[in-house]
């Protein structure tokens, strides 16, 4: 098991969470915290970098809804960047791909 480490920074979109290692049961909570401390102004994005995500259980893909849907609430939008194959074959699985923005990287969001 990868420990949890979340990063946050400001991206020309608005504000970015880099997850690192694994998101499961034991630290979801953190994720969702993490989000609404970084909430971007209305109308900004709030992008979730996934590349160095190790593993995401249930709990980790109910914190990324709930990350959207607070983000949403907000006025602002969530992005999902550099989401590993694995996840992208789960949310496919799952039809979040059809409710979650899943971008490949933070190059087609700098003119956001």
């Amino acid at each position: 098991m990868k420990p949890l480490t979340i990063t946050a920074s400001h991206v020309p979109a608005g504000l970015a969470l880099e997850v690192v290692g694994d998101l499961d049961y034991t630290n979801a909570q953190r994720l969702r915290h993490a989000a609404q401390e970084a909430a971007p102004p209305p109308g900004r994005s709030l992008v979730v970098d996934l590349s160095e995500l190790g593993f995401c259980d249930s709990s980790g893909i109910t914190a990324l809804i709930a990350v959207r849907n607070h983000a949403v609430a907000a006025g602002s939008e969530m992005v999902l960047v550099a989401v590993p194959a694995n996840m992208r074959r789960l949310l496919r699985m799952t039809g979040l791909d059809q409710v979650l923005d899943i971008r490949d990287d933070l190059h087609p969001l700098a003119g956001d």
